[in-house]
Formats: C-alpha cells, structure tokens, sequence
C-alpha cells in the first residue's frame, strides 16, 4: 500500500528516493556497499572468534581448567584499537554483545578522544598516545587507513612480542608487515567474488542480527563451499595462524602443559585428533619443533613453514568450525561457548 504524506512523515524525502535517480553505471556501484558490510562482518566476527579463544587459552593456562557451562573467563586479556572510527566501535559492540570481554578490558588510542565519550563513560580508555597502548595491551586492532601505516611505524617502536592485528583490505599481509616492519600480526588476505548474489536481505541492519544467522556465519568461516561464496571470503591461513597464535600464548604461560592445553581448547575431548610435537615443527633454517614462545614472534615468516600442521588443516576444519560457530549461537542459562563439551 502506498503511504501518503500524512501517514508517513518520512514520505517523499529525496534520500529515501536516491536509488531511483541513479543511472546504470552508478547502480552497478552500489555493489561496494554490499562489499563494505561484508567485510565488516569479517573483521568483526574474526576478531570475536581471536580474544574469545584467546580468552579461554589464557583462563586454562592460568588455571590448567577449562570453563563449566555458563562461566565467562576471569583471566582476560587487554585489548587495544589503533583508530576510534567505524571499524573499531562496531568491532568493540560485537566484543562486548557476544560477551568474550568487557568495556574495562578494552582501551583505543585516537585524535579526537571527544568521539568516544560514550564508550569512555561505559569504562572503555581512551589515549592519544599509540605507543602507551601497544605498550599496555596484549593485542592490538589496528584500524586505520593503509596510508597510516607509515606514520604508525615511525610513533611506535614495537618489540617482537607486541601482537598486531591490522585490518586493512587494500593490502596483503607481507605488505603490511613490510610498512610496519613487524611481522607478529594476524591478517587476513580478503579474497572478492564479484559473481555473488548478496546473502543478506537487507545490508544495513546491525552487525550483532547479522552475525546471529546461521548461514551468514557459515558463509564467514575461512574455506566456505563454491556455491556459500559471498561477495567476501578468506583461506584457513588465518586459521592456522590463529592456532599458532593461541599456542604461543600457552607457551608465554607454561611451556610444559602448552602442547596439551592448546589441545583440550580446540578440540575439547577430541583426543584422536589431538595435535602431536611433530605438527609444530618449523622447517627450514634449524627445523625445529616450537617449544619456546619466541620462536612464533614472526607469524607472517613461520605460518608457511609449519608443514605439518598446513597438511591438518583440511582435516581439522569441520572440528574448528564447531568452536567459530559457538561464540555466535544465542546465548541460554545453560550452556556458555566456553565449555569442553563444545
């Protein structure tokens, strides 16, 4: 039924029409707000998947127990963001509303502080100053344009354990670790289907109802089937080096039980397919197994050389994608994502 001016007091305003006014070349253009959400669900989803299981690491290695049902972690980490802009607050909602941290843990370095009033006063930190909060955090969201990464090099002097995780779709991760000359960073290469139909009906509702349907995470987890193309996917590159990240973390914590935890975090009670020493060798140069936390600072150079664990990888995903999907089911009064029976 169409509305007239008097049942609808948004009826014939000219930004409700635009659509109608574009030519064909600046309709196919439209695709790029598609594109843009998408990505923003990646960044978001992936970075809720990374200080969740990170989360869960740091409570076992503290404690040696994994969470009962329906506990969140007492042990969390500090998480920093490089940039206050649009990337970084929906990244801090969807943080906050899948309940893997709290506005205390988190902290944000940016130029215009007076923009993040509201989160400042829901206990979130706000600095002007890159270098403290590299300093104070154990992983840090970079988002910010890639033509300042230059300019963050030359601020921040960082030290092999500083842990990065850049979000920036423009470029690849050898070339990102190359301008910040760092290569303990997590990055996603972002791979684009210009063929995909877009899988979400409307494309501008809330991150959180996005990341709530079930084919919307299927199709955000790394390797998806041809036919779950969206206009966005990724490899299980990042997936192999979020492993090698959370066994880092255990080694930091306890080098003895970091094999066994890293273990009882991903697979739960899964012991047939529990990860041996063999499977975190790293070849080439002195071929060793990792044993020491050091030896996984340079993520970029090492993740390409753990062959066994690259050779898992297909078999381990089905396993893997049970986790990632957890901390995206509705939450009840029973069952928590930070359970050993997911």
């Amino acid at each position: 039924m169409v509305r007239t001016a008097e049942e609808d007091i948004t009826y014939g305003l000219p930004s409700l029409t635009l659509h109608k006014h574009l030519d064909d070349s600046e309709k196919a253009l439209l695709q790029l707000e598609k594109r843009s959400f998408e990505l923003l669900l990646h960044a978001c989803a992936q970075s809720t998947y990374l200080v969740g299981m990170l989360n869960i690491a740091n409570q076992v290695g503290q404690t040696g127990e994994l969470l009962l049902p329906g506990f969140a972690p007492k042990h969390r980490l500090e998480v920093g963001f490089i940039g206050g802009g649009r990337l970084t607050k929906h990244i801090i909602a969807t943080l906050i509303h899948h309940g893997v941290c709290t506005h205390q843990d988190i902290a944000v370095s940016t130029f215009q502080p007076e923009k993040l009033g509201a989160l400042a006063k829901k206990g979130v930190r706000v600095y002007c100053n890159n270098a403290v909060l590299v300093e104070e955090s154990n992983i840090v969201f970079v988002c910010v344009q890639s033509n300042q990464l230059l300019v963050l090099k030359r601020e921040v002097s960082f030290q092999p354990n500083d842990f990065l995780v850049p979000f920036v779709s423009t470029l690849t991760r050898e070339v990102v670790a190359g301008k910040l000359g760092h290569g303990n960073i997590l990055k996603t290469d972002y791979h684009f289907n210009e063929q995909a139909g877009y899988y979400l009906d409307e494309p501008y509702q809330t991150v959180p109802l996005s990341l709530q349907s079930e084919e919307t995470i299927h199709r955000i987890f790394p390797d998806p089937p041809e036919d779950e193309l969206g206009y966005v996917y990724s490899d299980s590159k990042w997936l192999r080096d979020c492993i090698l990240i959370f066994y880092r973390h255990l080694l930091k914590l306890n080098r003895d039980t970091a094999l066994h935890n890293l273990n009882r975090v991903l697979f739960g009670t899964r012991t047939e397919i529990y990860f041996d020493p063999r499977d975190l060798r790293i070849f080439g140069g002195m071929n060793e197994i990792a044993e020491r936390e050091a030896q996984l600072f340079d993520i970029i150079d090492v993740g390409d050389r753990v062959e066994h664990l690259n050779g898992k990888m297909k078999d381990i995903l089905p396993h893997l994608k049970e986790r990632f999907l957890g901390f995206f089911k509705p939450k009840s009064s029973e069952f928590s994502v930070f359970s050993e029976a997911i």
